[in-house]
């Protein structure tokens, strides 16, 4: 297997956007391959984790997008970050006693930034992420901290919209009303925001689909810590690209870095054409309209439906400006 790392950079007094201070950041991360090769800085999603590529025993949620060639392991090397507040690892409620109450997606990119910056990393050849991390790829690009070459959002836009609010409000007070038990209720819910109803129709019987609900909620309430999904959902809401500022269409307009943007069949968090118009922000931009029924977690499975535009744009060396 090539060079692999998971570690935790401890990196001193961080300070957030409300004010408040962890009193020494730690980041937990994963490196795959060797230094030199290009760098893919990988966001993750909500309830995700570090561990993209993973070991041979225990595999990353992308493994398969890096195996099956689409991003092969020998050309590139691999950088992805927990997030603060995620209970994986990087700062959160659940290893500091002095978390903030309050996080943002800001926070949590500036965060990112110090990461990468404390590897000796100053250019990213390709940003990707899907859903939240698409969110953090956005912010990273109008930071400007870094030079990036090509970056790919998937199913993500540039609010988090008040459908998507309304869902986790909903997932806030099933938390507070009844704890773990309300951590299997908020699952469930997200769960039927995730994936279709044609996905759901072709896959269960109506008996199965009760059964799948609870085993997913179980294993949720077991494997994730309450306040750190509290944390995590106040920074999904908290993302809004031209929250108090008005260049955001202008610094986007600015960058050389080509942006491929992919929507869902059937996401209804992040529908396509809202998707297609984060990525009419930018100079250099192409979309892809993936047309699988799987619904928001596409990104996440059906690699072959979708991952073959990727590699396409990945190779690509000329665009055509806008």
């Amino acid at each position: 297997m090539t060079n692999y790392t998971v570690d935790t950079l401890e990196l001193g007094p961080f300070e957030t956007e409300s004010g408040e201070t962890i009193s020494n950041l730690k980041l937990r991360y994963e490196h795959v391959g060797f230094k030199g090769q290009p760098l893919v800085l990988v966001c993750h999603a909500l309830t995700g984790n570090h561990v993209t590529y993973g070991t041979d025993e225990d595999h990353g949620w992308w493994r398969e997008i890096i195996d099956g060639g689409y991003m092969p392991i020998n050309d590139y090397q691999f950088l992805t970050f927990n997030v603060i507040g995620s209970p994986f690892g990087s700062s959160s409620a659940l290893i500091d006693d002095d978390f903030p109450s309050k996080l943002t997606l800001r926070d949590v990119v500036r965060a990112l930034e110090v990461g990468i910056k404390a590897l000796g990393f100053s250019h990213i050849d390709i940003l990707i992420g899907g859903s939240l991390g698409g969110m953090q790829a956005m912010e990273l690009l109008y930071n400007r901290q870094f030079d990036v070459k090509k970056a790919v959002i998937l199913a993500a836009t540039d609010k988090t919209s008040s459908y998507s609010r309304a869902f986790n409000e909903i997932a806030r007070q099933s938390i507070q009303l009844a704890g773990k038990e309300g951590m299997s209720i908020a699952r469930q819910l997200g769960f039927l925001t995730y994936r279709s109803s044609k996905s759901y129709d072709k896959r269960f019987s109506p008996d199965q689909v009760v059964a799948y609900q609870r085993h997913q909620g179980n294993k949720f309430k077991e494997n994730f810590n309450l306040n750190c999904y509290l944390t995590l959902l106040d920074v999904l809401d908290s993302h809004d690209i031209d929250r108090d500022r008005t260049d955001v269409t202008e610094v986007f307009k600015s960058l050389d870095t080509k942006v491929l943007t992919m929507g869902f069949t059937d996401d209804l968090l992040y529908p396509d054409d809202l998707v297609r118009a984060v990525g009419e922000r930018f100079k250099y931009h192409r979309h892809f309209f993936v047309p699988d029924n799987v619904g928001h977690d596409g990104f996440l499975l059906n690699f072959n439906d979708w991952a073959p535009n990727l590699y396409h744009f990945l190779k690509v060396s000329k665009f055509k400006r806008k």
